[in-house]
């Protein structure tokens, strides 16, 4: 665990978690919690025992979004810094040289939503909500990280109207990835970045580059750049040494590339 204020941090299985702690503002982000992200964020941005990040709140609240008693009367020099903060930490989760995870249980409003739209998947709890509310309060939100999870006219009606949708909605329209039982969202959350992890580190660090650039190419320039990784993959050492143990379990009908499914499968045939 860690010695920051309002954050706990461990690993655990290739996924280095941060769990918002300051329940008293319901994890609204001032100015300690910004440099604890950004700076928890650093620590394993090189360390190849972190493969993945999980960002995540409780079962009840993920982040309120911006302290707003912090932002309130907030004038000159201290807001340049404070503007400063949020762009470095938004910019920092965008742009994580590794995948990131959010779980999100409770009310995602404005800034807390856009925490969880800069991180690559989004789990949510049934009692989930999201909204792009900062209109509400005479500010916008993010709308590049709506748009880009939920399409161009549903992401401006949400910047619009600023008003909530619940998780099911969120699911339907791209915000989230999946939608867990209540009290279920930490455990499914650590499970899926732990699925991420099992590529490794240096694996995890050249796909998150490749979906971080690929999407901004048009699609003959995104081919080319692609086959380019998948060819500087295939001559190192990792592919390698993976490739023969897959090509012995294939001999036996154990194909890695499908065991998580037939796992699933027979979980539903089961418990169906």
């Amino acid at each position: 665990m860690s010695n920051y204020r309002y954050l706990n941090t461990w690993v655990e299985g290739g996924v280095g978690v941060l769990q918002l702690n300051h329940p008293e503002k319901r994890n609204a982000l001032g100015w300690e919690l910004h440099d604890e992200i950004i700076n928890a964020l650093a620590a394993w941005a090189y360390d190849d025992e972190v493969a993945s990040v999980l960002l995540i709140g409780s079962e009840e609240i993920f982040c309120a979004g911006w302290r707003l008693d912090v932002l309130n009367g907030i004038t000159g020099e201290d807001q340049r810094r404070f503007t400063e903060l949020a762009t470095r930490l938004m910019t920092d989760l965008s742009n994580y040289r590794k995948p990131t995870v959010a779980g999100v249980a409770g009310v995602a409003p404005g800034y807390g939503m856009d925490l969880a739209n800069m991180c690559d998947i989004t789990i949510a709890a049934e009692n989930a909500f999201f909204g792009s509310t900062q209109v509400k309060y005479g500010m916008n939100g993010f709308y590049g990280g709506l748009m880009r999870k939920a399409g161009p006219m549903r992401a401006r009606r949400l910047f619009f109207t600023g008003d909530p949708i619940d998780a099911a909605e969120a699911y339907r329209i791209g915000l989230a990835d999946e939608v867990v039982p209540v009290g279920g969202l930490i455990a499914r959350s650590l499970e899926v970045a732990k699925q991420v992890a099992e590529m490794g580190s240096e694996m995890a660090v050249v796909l998150k580059e490749v979906a971080l650039h690929a999407t901004n190419m048009d699609h003959v320039a995104g081919i080319a750049y692609e086959l380019r990784v998948t060819h500087d993959l295939t001559q190192r050492s990792l592919f390698h040494q993976r490739t023969p143990d897959g090509l012995s379990r294939l001999k036996k009908g154990e194909s890695r590339a499908t065991e998580r499914v037939r796992h699933e499968s027979d979980n539903v045939v089961k418990t169906g």
